[in-house]
């Protein structure tokens, strides 16, 4: 666990101790932070993922499956998936920072950093989020799986959408 157990990242594989301070990767157990995804209906329309570790059903491939392959504004996402009716549900939503930096892959080989089984399609591009970013009230915070990272934007900026529910 991390940030004082806030959330949980996927272990890195670290298998050796550099310090004799406890808290390293190799000091925990891999398998109970490893990503494991699960693809319901995997050939045909309404395809959705569920991450088995965080309990979030995330649309499969929203470019093919929901039509939402293009670019939003960070209000226009945030009406994307709250207006939503995918997969039998109506209550998507917008991830926050955390949820979508869960989905990430840091140790993809190459972009897009994220599993690309579990999520296809998903651009080397920036995802936006719905946390705004407190500090401009004109900003937002985005995920960026080029490389995996959090920036934040202007709200007025093009991003991509991955629309997100709880559970199951």
């Amino acid at each position: 666990m991390n940030c004082n157990g806030v959330w949980k990242l996927p272990d890195t594989g670290q298998t050796v101790s550099y310090t004799a301070t406890y808290g390293e990767d190799h000091d925990y157990q891999p398998a109970a932070v490893q990503m494991s995804y699960t693809v319901y209906n995997p050939v045909g329309i309404s395809s959705v993922t569920a991450d088995n570790r965080t309990g979030f059903t995330w649309i499969h491939n929203p470019k093919t499956d929901a039509a939402m392959g293009g670019l939003y504004t960070w209000l226009n996402a945030l009406s994307a998936c709250e207006g939503l009716s995918y997969a039998g549900y109506t209550d998507w939503r917008l991830p926050n920072v955390r949820e979508l930096m869960s989905i990430a892959d840091y140790g993809a080989a190459a972009a897009p950093r994220i599993n690309t089984t579990a999520f296809p399609g998903t651009a080397s591009a920036a995802c936006w989020t719905s946390t705004p970013y407190t500090p401009n009230t004109n900003g937002a915070w985005y995920v960026n799986f080029n490389l995996g990272n959090v920036l934040n934007g202007l709200k007025t900026g093009n991003r991509y959408v991955r629309c997100v529910r709880d559970g199951a």
